[in-house]
C-alpha cells in the first residue's frame, strides 16, 4: 500500500484549519461523567456546524490522495503522528482519543506486570495506552499485518520510547501458519485493512501469518491480562488459533473482540460457533458500548459498563464488541479515568492530605 501524497501548501490551510475546529469545539467538551439527554443534544447541535465543514474537506483530501498530518498529545500522555485525513487519526488529535468507552475499559483492568496483547494494532493507540498502565514490569504486544501501517505504529512507539516495552510483529495472527494477503484500507479509514478478501479493497502485500499461540511466549501467555483483536473479519480464525492458549490463561484473563460477522467469507459461521471453545472453558460475553457519533467524543467519561449478555448470538449482525470475562455478573464495572493506577493512587493521596 502506497500511503496519501503530503502536500505541503494543503497541509498548511488544513491544519490552520483542524486547529481552529479543535479551539472552537473545546467549550463543548465536558468532564462530567453523567450528562442529562438535553444537555448532550445541545452540545451536538453546537458542535456540527463546527465538525462538520472541516470533515469534509478531510474526506476529500484523502479521496485524492492527499494526506494531512499533525502531531497529537493523547489524553493519556502519549505522542502520536497522526494522519488528520484517516478516521482514526483525526478523532485522536482532535479529542486526544479514540473508543471513549474500550478505553476506560481497558485503563481499569492493567496494572504494573501484566501484558497486554494488540491484534490488529493500528498506529498504537491501545498498545501506547497500555504500556503506560503495564509500567517496566509488564509487556505490550503489539500485532500489526499492513507494512504501512506498521511503519507508523513503529515510529510511534519510538517517539515514545517504549521499544522496550512494546514488542512488535509485522504479521497476521491466524488459524495456521503460512502467508495471507493483506488488503490495504481506503485512505480515509486505514483501520479497515484486513486479510479477508470479501472487503473489495486493493491488495497491499503478501505476508507472514502465525497462529497467537505460537506469536506469543508463554510468559506472555500466562501474564496476558487483556488480548484485544481488532481485525475487521478475520477474527474467527485469530480466535481459532488461540484455542490451545485458553486453559494456560491465569483466571482474571480477559479478551475484547470485535467480530464483524458480515464480511466472514463463510456463510455457514456463526457467532455462536466461533466463541464455543471460549464459553465452554468458563467465559461468558459481555456487551462493549461503542459509538463513533463524533458528537459522543464531548463527553468522554460519560462511559457504559460492558453488559452481560444471557443466551447464545445466533445471528450474523454487522458487528459486535464484545468482551469475554470468567467474571460472572451482570456488568464489568470500569473507572473512568484513562490514568494509571499508580497516578489514580497518588492524586488519591494528594486529595487526602
Amino acid at each position: 500500500m502506497v500511503l496519501p501524497k503530503l502536500n505541503p501548501g494543503a497541509i498548511g490551510r488544513a491544519s490552520t484549519l483542524t486547529q481552529l475546529t479543535r479551539a472552537a469545539i473545546a467549550p463543548l467538551r465536558t468532564s462530567n461523567r453523567e450528562i442529562r439527554t438535553l444537555e448532550k443534544l445541545t452540545r451536538a447541535a453546537l458542535f456540527m456546524p463546527l465538525y462538520v465543514p472541516v470533515a469534509l474537506l478531510l474526506r476529500a483530501a484523502a479521496y485524492v490522495g492527499v494526506a494531512v498530518v499533525a502531531t497529537a498529545r493523547t489524553s493519556f500522555g502519549a505522542t502520536m503522528t497522526c494522519r488528520l485525513t484517516d478516521l482514526i487519526g483525526w478523532y485522536v488529535w482532535l479529542f486526544g482519543e479514540w473508543e471513549p468507552d474500550l478505553t476506560r475499559f481497558v485503563s481499569s483492568r492493567l496494572s504494573g506486570g501484566d501484558v497486554f496483547v494488540d491484534v490488529g494494532a493500528n498506529a498504537g493507540y491501545y498498545s501506547l495506552l497500555a504500556a503506560r498502565h503495564v509500567g517496566a514490569d509488564g509487556g505490550v504486544v503489539a500485532v500489526e499485518a499492513s507494512p504501512a501501517v506498521f511503519a507508523e505504529l513503529c515510529d510511534n512507539v519510538t517517539a515514545n520510547r517504549l521499544t522496550d516495552r512494546i514488542r512488535l510483529v509485522n504479521a497476521a495472527a491466524s488459524a495456521a501458519s503460512g502467508t495471507l494477503t493483506i488488503y490495504a484500507g481506503p485512505n480515509h479509514n486505514l483501520g479497515m485493512s484486513t486479510t479477508v478478501p470479501t472487503r473489495k479493497l486493493r491488495a497491499e502485500a503478501t505476508i507472514d501469518a502465525h497462529r497467537l499461540d505460537e506469536m506469543l511466549s508463554a510468559s506472555e501467555i500466562a501474564s496476558a491480562r487483556i488480548i484485544k483483536i481488532d481485525v475487521e473479519g478475520a477474527e474467527p480464525d485469530v480466535l481459532a488459533g488461540m484455542t490451545t492458549m485458553i486453559p494456560l490463561l491465569r483466571a482474571d484473563a480477559e479478551i475484547v473482540v470485535e467480530l464483524s460477522p458480515r464480511w466472514w467469507p463463510r456463510r455457514g459461521r456463526n457467532p455462536a460457533a466461533i466463541l464455543k471453545p471460549f464459553l465452554d472453558s468458563g467465559f461468558h460475553m459481555y456487551a462493549m458500548g461503542n459509538d463513533y457519533s463524533p458528537w459522543r467524543y464531548l463527553w468522554l467519561d460519560d462511559a457504559s459498563y460492558a453488559v452481560r449478555i444471557r443466551g447464545t448470538i445466533d445471528r450474523r449482525t454487522r458487528r459486535l464488541d464484545l468482551v469475554l470475562s470468567r467474571r460472572d455478573a451482570d456488568r464489568l464495572p470500569m473507572v473512568a479515568s484513562v490514568a494509571s493506577r499508580d497516578e489514580r493512587s497518588h492524586r488519591a493521596r494528594v486529595s487526602d492530605v
